[in-house]
């Protein structure tokens, strides 16, 4: 202390015990509240139960395929490969997500189609209801208009149409049509599963080449040159992020028109991130900034290409365990309760919502929780501790529900060790950019 005031230099400022507890205290909880706390701009009842029907459709135009040309890639027999056709129906419709009478309507058409029992679908009392009875029961003709050929099935209910009617000229054409269709949806689906089996084989080989290499603990060899006192501005900057994201943000997007309300988003997540790399700039050194952003210059091709790997490594693991969670699961399992708020606006924001997801929050979340939140950690515990810490808190901070936390810890631990055994966190970033990215192509395939 005498030789700095001696010096002229500031005397450094210590950790502070109390700011440690209290701030990791104020994340886990308010990461626990989020589980079960209603957001305050919860979707409405209708547009859940939209994205709800928008899915249910997706999964029915599948089975639709499966119905028309049933065991097709497959070596089963014609009755073995209808049956399980008929099962897989029957389970999807017993799903959380068909719920609703246009829903259930669409598990009828299909069941009729394969000759097989569909009463206990025809139950709720609406428009496709008295459709459905008109056209498959009493045989009479429906109007060219009716709602039931608007579904994702609607094309079988128009062949029992042409059936009925004698229309043998139309009923082969869209016989014909519907198949050449169902061929090409089960061929891109042999190829998705190939595609899945090759990227669960480069995961695992991943692995087990990163195992057997003993990579070097990069990040903590570069966190034993940073000053104690520069660990305090770790934590600051992760509990700054998250009220921004969390308070400041929202409060401010409330008085934003709400045209203009997605494209302020964007921006203001950019200049969080700017904000909290030049606090943390001035807070403590560019040199322990550097160190926590690493050395991208380091043959980046090579480290987004670990990147690349590493996805392939870490999200199927998360996947698999948000499938046994939602096999298991009752009331947790409706997709539509656990979806992130973005879903709802990638119809009428794509493009912003594209860049929030894909860009600006994966750069965001890799800085805070991989760099400053891992890093602070991994300065008091072993990888092995830190990177399962860090990811639990991510998946709990997230807004999406409990059935999410397995996927998004998994992703979060991964991610943190992607970063403890590279140079930088571009490896990460790219895991992070490749996962969201995904989730993007997939709900607008959904909607569109």
């Amino acid at each position: 202390m005498e030789e700095n005031r001696q010096s002229g230099k500031t005397p450094e400022k210590g950790e502070s015990q109390v700011l440690r507890n209290l701030s990791f205290g104020v994340l886990l909880l308010a990461g626990a509240l989020s589980i079960y706390q209603k957001s305050d701009v919860k979707p409405a009842a209708e547009l859940q139960q939209n994205l709800r029907d928008t899915q249910a459709d997706f999964s029915f135009h599948l089975m639709k395929s499966q119905a028309i040309l049933p065991g097709a890639g497959s070596a089963q027999p014609e009755q073995e490969a209808i049956k399980a056709s008929v099962d897989a129906i029957n389970q999807l419709c017993e799903s959380p997500g068909v719920d609703s009478s246009r829903s259930e309507i669409q598990c009828a058409v299909l069941l009729e189609y394969l000759g097989a029992e569909y009463d206990r679908y025809v139950v709720r009392p609406g428009k496709f209801k008295e459709e459905f009875l008109q056209l498959y029961e009493r045989k009479e003709l429906l109007p060219s208009d009716a709602e039931i050929f608007s579904t994702a099935v609607g094309d079988l209910a128009r062949l029992k149409q042409y059936k009925i009617s004698g229309n043998s000229e139309d009923y082969q054409r869209l016989k014909g049509e519907l198949e050449e269709s169902a061929r090409v949806t089960i061929n891109i689906l042999i190829l998705l599963t190939l595609a899945s089996l090759a990227v669960l084989g480069l995961g695992f080989a991943f692995v087990v080449a990163t195992v057997l290499k003993k990579p070097v603990q990069q990040y903590g060899v570069a966190l034993m040159g940073v000053p104690p006192s520069h660990l305090r501005v770790f934590i600051e900057c992760t509990i700054l992020t998250f009220f921004g994201i969390t308070a400041m943000i929202p409060l401010a997007a409330g008085f934003v028109p709400s045209a203009l309300r997605m494209p302020f988003m964007v921006g203001a997540y950019v200049a969080l991130l700017c904000g909290v790399l030049y606090y943390a700039y001035k807070q403590s050194s560019g040199e322990t900034l550097h160190k926590v952003l690493g050395d991208w210059a380091y043959r980046p091709f090579h480290q987004m290409v670990i990147g690349i790997l590493g996805w392939c490594a870490i999200v199927p693991v998360g996947i698999m365990a948000v499938i046994a969670v939602m096999e298991s699961g009752d009331g947790l399992a409706d997709p539509v309760d656990q979806a992130h708020p973005i879903v709802y606006m990638i119809q009428d924001h794509f493009l912003e919502s594209f860049l929030l997801a894909v860009i600006v929050a994966p750069i965001l979340e890799e800085v805070v929780f991989r760099g400053f939140l891992y890093g602070y950690l991994r300065t008091h515990f072993t990888v092995f501790a830190a990177a399962p810490i860090t990811g639990f808190i991510f998946a709990i901070l997230h807004p999406q529900g409990a059935v999410a936390i397995p996927h998004l810890f998994f992703l979060g631990t991964g991610l943190c060790l992607l970063r403890e055994y590279n140079r930088s966190l571009l490896p990460a970033m790219v895991t992070h950019m490749i996962t969201n990215l995904l989730v993007m192509v997939v709900s607008y395939q959904i909607f569109h």
